[in-house]
């Protein structure tokens, strides 16, 4: 009861600061210039101009640089440039919150596939989170080798991981490895870069050594898989491992446009819908700390039809069924 009045409390404390005459001002951070964020950035923008609201609606892009991210977000609370921050991606999201707590500016994070390791999500033993909520971006793993199973008749699959240490992919492999000892013909092999992200040219460095690791681990694998996080993210990811080996999983719908054989992800037009009604509520007084975390109820199918014939890959009639308009050639 006494926890009920204080999340209470709270949000009307919120509200009331944002109350204040003028348009309410969103500032909306992204962790990266990659389709999965500019896209669902633009969409969440166009889903806010939907809203019977006045709101004036700002765009940084941090290039997945953290310093460059902490300044701007400081710069932005030191002159009170906005009232809500939306955080695009896992990296803003952690900054986000550590920059925001304790200053009364709600937070909605978007593009983060596990806010319960990224610390966005308060567990038993934490101290409540009174200023965030979002949508989690997200597909049960079980869902996604599932598929596979049925892509490739249960035979025996050895499938290569490359990633970055950064916090979403390193959930993602880690729930992979954990699901896939319940489908005992596919196997992962991984090797994990360390994300440095200071600078451009830690950046580069980075994905560099990333790429050399794929081709190291190329003769022991028969595909590719795209986990979540910034390497997968880039335009130039299927091309480059394509080169090697064939990528069975995507991590967005350019991915399977590109080559990959499938793909499947939250909506991001049903998680704009979903942002911006969390928006409006906490715009009406609501705590976020009562808006509860969830994935969008939408989910997207793709599959690359080319790919999967040079793959000698039968496509179950369902699942393109399923996949409707997202079937690529």
């Amino acid at each position: 009861m006494f926890l009920s009045k204080w999340l209470w409390a709270c949000g009307f404390i919120m509200a009331s600061t944002l109350a204040l005459a003028g348009p309410k001002k969103i500032l909306i951070v992204e962790t990266l210039p990659v389709p999965i964020v500019t896209k669902q950035t633009q969409h969440i923008f166009e889903e806010l101009h939907r809203l019977d609201m006045d709101l004036d609606i700002a765009v940084f892009n941090g290039d997945g640089q953290s310093e460059k991210i902490t300044s701007h977000i400081l710069e932005q609370i030191e002159c009170g440039c906005f009232d809500l921050l939306i955080t695009n991606g896992t990296l803003a999201s952690k900054i986000g919150k550590k920059l925001l707590t304790g200053k009364g500016i709600p937070m909605v994070f978007v593009t983060v596939a596990d806010p319960h390791g990224a610390g966005l999500v308060p567990t038993s033993q934490s101290s409540p989170i009174n200023f965030i909520t979002g949508s989690i971006y997200s597909v049960g793993r079980g869902t996604k080798l599932e598929i596979v199973n049925q892509l490739l008749k249960a035979r025996q699959t050895n499938i290569g991981v490359i990633a970055t240490s950064y916090p979403a992919a390193l959930t993602d492999i880690d729930k992979l490895e954990s699901i896939a000892t319940n489908y005992q013909l596919i196997n992962f092999t991984k090797r994990v870069i360390k994300y440095r992200d200071r600078n451009e040219v830690e950046l580069d460095e980075t994905y560099h050594q990333a790429l050399e690791a794929a081709a190291s681990i190329a003769p022991q694998v028969d595909f590719f898989w795209s986990v979540n996080g910034p390497f997968s993210e880039r335009s130039d990811f299927v091309h480059q491992m394509s080169m090697l080996k064939p990528v069975l999983y995507g991590a967005n719908l350019n991915s399977v446009k590109q080559g990959a054989l499938f793909t499947v992800i939250p909506d991001i037009q049903s998680t704009a819908e979903q942002t911006a009604g969390i928006i409006r509520e906490i715009f009406s007084g609501v705590s976020p700390a009562m808006i509860k975390v969830q994935a969008a109820p939408r989910k997207i199918l793709a599959f690359n039809i080319r790919t999967a014939t040079q793959l000698g890959i039968v496509i179950p009639y369902d699942l393109l069924s399923i996949a409707g308009r997202n079937v690529f050639h």
